[in-house]
């Protein structure tokens, strides 16, 4: 497993006797219907198969720059890299928060309910999923200019491949022209 319980401390609540059948389902749903959509199936198998890299391994900083994140420099700033685990793990959660409502049982699929709590209304949970998957958006963002910036590093990165736009804000353009913004004429007829 890539993704442990503990990965979700500091981006979200996890019950400590939570069921962990439907964490792994969250993460392993998050991997193939976020993760590799975002990042390309081909990088997303060099960083799972070099995940667990060991020091002695001349690549062992280059992977743990990328998957748990680093600050790199860029233009003589200063950029913090949230990581790619980072990344997987609010797309993770935000999947989690959904899953864990339900339950199946031998007469269909039920919400948790008994005398001591009172279930969330689902749009709320909605909400709260919908904003850990805006979180994620917004650190893949950050992976993904640290990724353009280091491509040399990472041959596996190919924005150009993806589902996405190029990415490399700015710093290419997969084969398109920039776009030239300015004034639109038209003509305008009676």
């Amino acid at each position: 497993m890539y993704l442990i319980k503990d990965d979700f401390i500091s981006v979200g609540l996890v019950a400590k006797h939570c069921d962990l059948g439907k964490l792994d389902l969250a993460i392993e749903e998050s991997k193939n219907f976020d993760m590799i959509p975002l990042f390309c199936f081909d990088f997303v198998n060099d960083v799972l198969n070099n995940w667990g890299i060991l020091e002695a391994n001349p690549d062992y900083q280059k992977y743990r720059n990328l998957i748990d994140g680093d600050v790199y420099i860029n233009s003589d700033k200063s950029y913090n890299n949230l990581g790619f685990k980072k990344v997987w793990v609010y797309y993770a959660y935000a999947r989690y928060l959904l899953i864990n409502q339900f339950n199946d049982t031998a007469n269909g699929t039920v919400i948790k309910d008994n005398e001591w709590s009172s279930p969330t209304p689902l749009k709320e949970i909605k909400d709260y999923s919908n904003d850990y998957r805006d979180m994620g958006a917004e650190a893949f963002k950050n992976v993904q200019s640290f990724l353009c910036k280091n491509k040399e590093i990472y041959p596996k990165f190919d924005t150009c491949n993806c589902q996405l736009s190029c990415g490399c804000f700015g710093g290419c353009s997969c084969g398109n022209t920039k776009k030239i913004t300015g004034f639109k004429f038209s003509t305008v007829s009676k």
